[in-house]
């Protein structure tokens, strides 16, 4: 076994890998008829965030296309976790809400990330928890501006 540090690569991927384990991405559904994905929660987030919104919007604001964003929407939609309703402006258009059921799984949703975003930080000094952020946000900045660069070969 070397002595040598692992590349920053590889000791990143190692710490979200550990991040992830901390436990689920989502919260326990209220019922076992309500099994939500990260993605859905996302979708769920941006309504949550923008009630009345339409397809359109959500795909520009979270850089997906619209037939995906329609896709989970449905499913949302048949689990009763959001509706569709008529464009008072536009009838040919829909705007999209969330449900009482979908609020309230929303709440335990943001509720459950808290806590695990609690656990994260409860190692740190105030003072060490302001460096790692402020350090992942400047990596995140640097990251979005050199996203049209290519540099993964």
């Amino acid at each position: 076994m070397s002595d040598e540090p692992l590349p920053a690569e590889e000791r990143l991927l190692r710490l979200l890998e550990r991040m992830r384990a901390l436990g689920p991405a989502s919260p326990p559904p209220d019922d076992a008829d309500t099994p939500v994905t990260p993605a859905q929660l996302v979708l769920l987030d941006w309504i949550a965030a923008s009630p009345g919104c339409r397809i359109q919007e959500v795909a520009a604001g979270l850089g997906l296309t619209p037939p995906t964003v329609s896709v989970g929407v449905r499913r949302l939609e048949e689990a009763g976790l959001l509706e569709r309703r008529p464009n008072p402006r536009d009838r040919r258009s829909q705007r999209l809400f969330l449900t009482a059921r979908g609020a309230s799984l929303h709440q335990r949703a943001r509720e459950f990330r808290w806590c695990k975003a609690r656990r994260l930080l409860a190692g740190l000094s105030p003072q060490e928890q302001e460096t790692l952020l402020s350090l992942w946000e400047r990596a995140l900045d640097g990251a979005a501006q050199n996203q049209e660069v290519e540099v993964c070969g």
